[in-house]
């Protein structure tokens, strides 16, 4: 269907909000699926890159940064800096996005060298639509780089945030994190691990990374990390290109977590895997490519889930006794 990015977030506030209110969670994964079952990619649009002009002295105060921050010593970095940081997150070339400004943010918020009001601030930034849905209704392109690593940059600031010693976030910022995030996970397709010379593009271990946090976070609701959880597993169903450079390993990671969190979760993820059993033994072999990736995509998480080794028994023993069917 012809659709738009707020089209899609309006259906899953909807959908989150029936959650909330009780009317909806064993149906909630049938509901998401029929909506993911509409979408179709738009063809590829130019991917903005920084000119040299706005780089040189992007590179020069990340190096500044960086010295301090190895140093131990105190750096000034102002709001419009931060923001000139965060730009870069979009660029190609590995060394300034991944050696450079992802590596200058995880290192700054590990020892505390942003402000709390710029970790805000970089929340705020990540979370726009143009920054976390970046040519995210596209085929595949280069606007994979700054929304998967936007993902991994909110994990580490909702960390930051939950290692404060107050809380940052206000309700209306959280409000917008949870249904930005349900609109990534339901939109993202693109299952690309390392891009040429361009570096890691990620998207789904940088989702696992967030959803993992998000797990640890008391501030979020269970009704809303049971939301996310299920928009995750009906798009995993849905991947037909394959999940082969460590995702699945890291999503079962954050599954495995989530499900020890609360007796809720266990129960909610043994129905879920029941009802997937079903519908993978409905499912009529495809002789073709994407067929075949969504078959091994999700054989290889189950057996994956049945590799962990703080899966709660009843799961663990569900998928042992039922892995000729799902795996």
């Amino acid at each position: 269907m012809d659709y738009t990015v707020e089209d899609v977030r309006h259906e899953l506030q909807l959908l989150r909000q029936r959650v909330h209110n009780g009317e909806l969670l064993d149906s909630l994964g049938a509901e998401i699926g029929r909506l993911l079952d509409e979408l179709e990619l738009d063809p590829s649009t130019p991917v903005m890159q920084l000119t040299e002009a706005e780089t040189e002295p992007l590179f020069t105060k990340l190096s500044a940064i960086q010295e301090g921050l190895v140093a131990n010593t105190a750096v000034l970095i102002t709001d419009q800096e931060v923001l000139n940081i965060m730009s870069g997150l979009r660029q190609t070339d590995l060394e300034l996005r991944d050696h450079g400004v992802f590596m200058t943010l995880m290192q700054g918020l590990q020892q505390s060298a942003f402000t709390d009001a710029q970790v805000v601030l970089m929340t705020r930034y990540v979370l726009q639509d143009s920054v976390i849905f970046s040519h995210i209704t596209e085929q595949e392109n280069d606007g994979i780089f700054l929304r998967s690593f936007s993902i991994f940059v909110l994990a580490l600031l909702f960390y930051a945030n939950r290692k404060n010693a107050l809380e940052l976030y206000s309700t209306e910022l959280r409000e917008s994190a949870i249904d930005q995030v349900a609109t990534y996970i339901a939109l993202e397709r693109d299952t690309r691990g390392f891009v040429g010379e361009k570096g890691w593009a990620h998207a789904f271990t940088h989702i696992g990374n967030l959803l993992d946090e998000l797990t640890m976070d008391p501030e979020m609701a269970r009704a809303d990390k049971i939301f996310l959880e299920t928009i995750l597993l009906e798009r995993l169903k849905r991947l037909e290109t394959p999940l082969i450079t460590g995702e699945v390993g890291r999503i079962t990671g954050y599954l495995t977590t989530w499900v020890n969190t609360n007796k809720l979760y266990e129960s909610y993820f043994l129905k879920q895997l029941k009802q997937w059993r079903q519908e993978m033994t409905r499912q009529m072999q495809q002789e073709s490519e994407a067929g075949w990736n969504l078959y091994y995509n999700q054989t290889r998480i189950l057996a994956s889930l049945l590799l962990q080794p703080d899966l709660p028994k009843p799961i663990h023993n569900y998928l042992d006794d039922a892995r000729q069917f799902l795996i």
